[in-house]
């Protein structure tokens, strides 16, 4: 194998690790706006469960003690 065949060997390597980094890192990018999702979401549960907590307990206020 020629130095010119090595150096156009070498350039495909380069060039389809460069593909799988560039794939590799859409995909991280992706996990990171789920993520990012997620995070809002349980947030979100979070203040609506503290807002039902905070109705059953005046609803349970409005109860007659036996």
């Amino acid at each position: 194998m020629t130095t010119d065949e090595r150096i156009d060997r070498l350039t495909g390597i380069v060039e389809t690790l460069a593909g799988a980094v560039a794939a590799h890192d859409s995909v991280l990018e992706a996990h990171d706006r789920q993520i990012g999702a997620l995070i809002e979401l349980a947030d979100r549960n979070q203040t609506a469960m503290a807002e039902l907590d905070r109705r059953w307990q005046a609803y349970l206020n409005t109860l007659r003690r036996q």
